[in-house]
């Protein structure tokens, strides 16, 4: 699969999405939504820009490629943005705590 600016666009959204249902889940590390957002926005788009690759490729048990449909291509990238943007709000907001609980 090659890399497109459309994945990159499904995997900036996702993460966007990501960051909020983190957000959501981690009560107490939350940073409000503008940080939310932004920090879902630029890790989705990192790891659209740096992953979309290595995402879609799929290999069968005997080790030869699977080409994905679109429908899965459109699925693998949202949910790759997702995780990573929720990832990315975990650890700032965690990072956040640690020092607003240090001082």
């Amino acid at each position: 699969m090659e890399w497109t600016a459309t994945n990159l666009i499904v995997q900036a959204l996702a993460g966007f999405a990501g960051a909020h249902c983190a957000a959501a889940a981690l009560q107490d590390h939350r940073f409000g939504a503008i940080g939310h957002s932004l920090v879902g926005l630029v890790a989705g788009a990192l790891s659209g820009y740096f992953l979309q690759v290595q995402a879609l490729t799929v290999v069968t048990g005997s080790g030869s490629m699977n080409q994905p449909r679109i429908a899965e291509v459109f699925a693998i990238e949202g949910l790759t943005g997702a995780v990573v943007g929720g990832i990315a709000m975990a650890a700032i907001g965690m990072l956040l705590e640690a020092r607003r609980t240090k001082t």
